[in-house]
């Protein structure tokens, strides 16, 4: 059966897909084996094979066109990645996480009795369990669950995973007016991807089946982290002092993440010294693998 990982690669008015290249080369050095797809908007993938193709394995263009495209949102296409897959079984993740020192085919294995999962919560920097409390206020309040979709296993032939990638769709297509129909009271003040897949994932009462609990799976949220004062910057490092070592890690404040699956949220955190060192790591274990 094949598996391997998807991110979706749009660039707004910076360019994101230099993250999705990092995501790339970090589970490159992990597992130099692992395969990993890119989706792009229409006529796009070209350009994308032209800057950043050594690093992905496939490049697919939305099938239905990029339906964020009028409001900027373009998470919300993420109903159409069960149609661009080219694996049997996938893990999805969002463009701004990255990889460290993760043992793959493990991973792999805590999906093997799952048809779709998505992470029930995950860690601080401190590796303490997060604080849902103001990462999932709508969620707590309209009582749907409060998983972390920056990440989703799903096998693409399973009943279920079609079940909710087919509801996904006009959730996702329309937001707004799903949040008309669902949030009569408290309701979100923009889009959010998260929202909108516990959301999918409530309408379709599938809780116990799709939760799983991943140990070394971090969220650098700020509302996540325990700060304990609602007003905090969304951005990390206006918070904290971060650095990277290639020998020990990702080092926030006295805290060291050695190895996980970071979705790290604030791209100011990924510097040209990481970039560099997953691409040394990738380009060292090829000459590696190619004189054995």
């Amino acid at each position: 059966m094949s598996r391997g990982f998807i991110t979706i690669g749009i660039d707004t008015d910076t360019d994101k897909v230099k993250n999705n290249y990092v995501l790339a080369l970090s589970l490159k050095a992990c597992d130099p084996t692992a395969e990993i797809c890119i989706v792009v908007e229409k006529s796009q993938s070209d350009a994308i094979a032209k800057k950043y193709g050594s690093a992905f394995d496939y490049i697919v263009e939305l099938p239905f066109g990029n339906t964020g495209y009028a409001d900027g949102f373009h998470g919300s296409n993420i109903w159409q990645i069960l149609h661009c897959t080219p694996f049997e079984e996938t893990i999805y993740l969002d463009y701004d996480t990255f990889l460290l020192d993760v043992d793959i085919p493990l991973l792999w294995d805590k999906f093997k009795n799952y048809d779709i999962a998505m992470p029930v919560s995950a860690r601080t920097y401190r590796n303490h369990i997060i604080n849902k409390m103001h990462m999932f206020e709508t969620e707590i309040a309209y009582q749907l669950p409060t998983f972390h979709n920056e990440l989703i296993y799903f096998k693409t032939g399973s009943k279920l995973a079609v079940e909710w990638f087919k509801l996904a769709d006009p959730i996702f297509q329309n937001w707004r007016e799903s949040y008309n129909v669902f949030f009569k009271e408290k309701k979100p003040q923009t889009f959010n991807k998260n929202i909108l897949c516990n959301l999918v994932t409530g309408n379709l009462d599938c809780y116990q089946e799709v939760g799983i609990f991943l140990n070394n799976y971090y969220d650098l949220h700020t509302k996540g982290q325990y700060f304990w004062n609602e007003d905090v910057p969304v951005e990390l490092t206006e918070l904290l002092n971060t650095w990277y070592s290639s020998k020990y890690g990702m080092f926030i404040e006295n805290s060291l993440i050695n190895s996980g699956i970071i979705h790290f949220r604030d791209e100011n955190l990924i510097t040209e010294e990481i970039r560099n060192d997953f691409k040394s790591i990738v380009d060292y274990k090829e000459a590696t693998s190619q004189t054995t």
